[in-house]
């Protein structure tokens, strides 16, 4: 199982070393290849990993090129990829996030080796150089074309025209190449959104396997009421918590947690205390038993996305709790949350829309009971970790088939 970070950076690396922990617990061997770094969870297999690159910022410099060249096709990552294989000899072997620090050198080794291969896509990457489509505020949808050189001219990646250079480079040659496309069996889409842009970008839809992702609800403890509204994740532009405290200021009868960290969370304050909303709570960074805590005692949980989630954890992780969700209409999160049932849908970046919804549920107790509930059960059922096995098992055992 390939990642480039073997610690809890992100949602990609909480979800590997959840179906990591899964499978382990079906009696499968999990073998992991990553990136050295200090911060990376114990395990035998840490001297097969790579050297350690710093890729986000690239300089016009010797050293700058030397990690350009590595993130677009790394020798180090395919030799030492290749030499684990033989040593394993593997049945299958599932990548997640590997470009930059590992890059997909790796694929055609699997391929060299008779080994079929699972990606898990958990952005945007195959799609455009900028992986997240969202760039100055809004949604990036010109870099979704193959002209990705268009990316360069709007410096759609950080703003940068180096980065956006690089990026562009980087998907050309991968490309022409073949490096994604050539070498991958299954690509697993956690949403039915990405499922089509996949196949908008022309990979073929019979690669592609739509399959949520999961949520162990035993370790949650629901309950049906609460005495604010929540917001979990990064305090950053594309989560829109912006719009969330704009929102707040409108009803400020109803108390609001925030609960992260990010780049936004001096800006984010200081339009909190302009607006008089003193009916914000900023948390800061919660984890295990805190979060939960958070979230048990909240009455509704807020995603205010600007940008296209691929599917949003943070709304499993209120489902399993048992409350009901307020999302933009929008990417993955439409698909989640169901209209109505466990929560409802807002305009994006609409602030009176979002309070709108946020006052109906405050006021409607009843309402709150009731899709708390249903957003519990499909916790316990269409999330379920064992409902999420047999789907990658039948991925996992269809390539075997094949072979």
């Amino acid at each position: 199982m390939a990642n480039k970070f073997y610690y809890l950076k992100g949602g990609a690396e909480r979800y590997l070393f959840e179906l990591r922990d899964l499978l382990i617990r079906h009696g499968h061997v999990v073998v992991p290849f990553a990136m050295k770094d200090g911060r990376n969870e114990s395990t035998y297999w840490s001297d097969r990993f790579v050297s350690p690159v710093q890729t986000d910022r690239v300089r016009l410099s010797w050293q700058g090129l030397r990690t350009a060249g590595r993130m677009l096709y790394s020798f180090e990552a395919r030799r030492k990829f290749s030499g684990l294989l033989d040593e394993v000899k593997p049945e299958i072997v599932h990548i997640h996030n590997i470009y930059h620090q590992i890059s997909p050198s790796i694929l055609p080794e699997a391929k060299n080796h008779g080994i079929p291969v699972v990606l898990t896509a958990h952005d945007y990457k195959l799609i455009a150089p900028n992986y997240s489509l969202f760039h100055n505020g809004a949604i990036c949808e010109h870099t979704k074309s193959n002209q990705y050189w268009s990316a360069v001219r709007a410096r759609c990646v950080k703003g940068s025209f180096l980065a956006s250079a690089l990026a562009a480079a980087e998907m050309t040659l991968h490309r022409r190449l073949g490096l994604w496309h050539d070498n991958i069996d299954r690509i697993i889409a956690p949403s039915s959104f990405l499922a089509t842009l996949l196949e908008e970008k022309g990979i073929a839809k019979t690669k592609i396997v739509h399959i949520p992702h999961f949520i162990d609800a035993t370790l949650w403890h629901p309950h049906y009421d609460g005495d604010y509204a929540l917001f979990v994740g990064r305090l950053s532009s594309e989560k829109g918590v912006e719009t969330l405290v704009r929102a707040a200021a409108l009803i400020k009868n109803i108390p609001v947690h925030i609960v992260g960290i990010g780049p936004e969370d001096i800006r984010l304050h200081r339009i909190a205390e302009e607006l008089g909303a003193d009916n914000i709570q900023f948390k800061g960074y919660l984890s295990g038993e805190a979060l939960r805590h958070e979230y048990r005692h909240a009455r509704f949980v807020v995603v205010p996305s600007v940008c296209y989630e691929v599917f949003g954890l943070s709304v499993l992780e209120a489902y399993a709790s048992g409350k009901p969700v307020v999302a933009s209409r929008l990417g993955g999160l439409s698909e989640v949350v169901r209209e109505g049932e466990t929560g409802f849908l807002v305009s994006v970046s609409d602030p009176e829309d979002l309070a709108e919804r946020m006052e109906v549920l405050w006021n409607s107790p009843d309402k709150v009971q009731s899709m708390g509930q249903q957003a519990r059960h499909l916790a316990e059922t269409d999330y379920a970790p064992e409902v999420h096995y047999r789907r990658i098992m039948a991925v996992y055992n269809d390539l075997l088939a094949r072979k």
